[in-house]
């Protein structure tokens, strides 16, 4: 059985029925495509371009001919009688006048390396704790803290810990802070 009322359908002509939006919305599409499929080749073929650049040092790698002459020649380029270079074309270079100190190698440490860090003394409020992190807040503003690391009054997050009235933070110095 057939229909008698079957209306035709419309052939779809692809190029003749485009408006003129659509045929740079598909230049555009295939440049953009094929420089998406093209520029990673570049990158392979021409890796200098794209790598670090090279280091550049201060002579460009040149020796002066006067320091390969003294050098072949055997001569001293430095004269520590003096202080003062041989060669005429370098200055000296700048002598720190400050006295350095010196630790003997056999000295012994005077003190106890596990000694909890003393307070400073700063204020601060405990906002937040958790398992693995805590939330301070001073004047200056709030730090994520973490164990081990410093709080603002100079002592260290120990660990934090739990119990029936909540998470709380151990610090160096044995204080348990709550927060509010």
């Amino acid at each position: 059985m057939t229909r008698k009322n079957k209306q035709p359908r419309r052939k779809r002509r692809w190029f003749k029925d485009m408006q003129p939006i659509d045929y740079v919305l598909s230049a555009v599409g295939l440049c953009i495509g094929t420089a998406a499929a093209l520029f990673p080749w570049h990158v392979y073929l021409n890796p200098d371009s794209y790598g670090p650049p090279r280091m550049a040092f201060s002579r460009g790698g040149v020796i002066p001919e006067a320091e390969i002459m003294a050098l072949k020649s055997g001569n001293a380029i430095f004269d520590l009688g003096t202080g003062k270079f041989v060669m005429n074309d370098r200055r000296p270079p700048a002598v720190d006048p400050v006295t350095t100190g010196e630790i003997s190698p056999n000295a012994v440490s005077g003190g106890d390396l596990k000694q909890a860090f003393p307070s400073n003394g700063a204020r601060f409020e405990v906002l937040a704790v958790d398992a693995s992190r805590a939330l301070v807040g001073d004047s200056e503003g709030v730090y994520l803290i973490r164990p081990r690391s410093r709080l603002p009054d100079g002592t260290l997050a120990v660990a934090f810990e739990r119990d029936d009235r909540g998470w709380h933070i151990v610090t160096s110095e044995e204080k348990v802070l709550r927060p509010n």
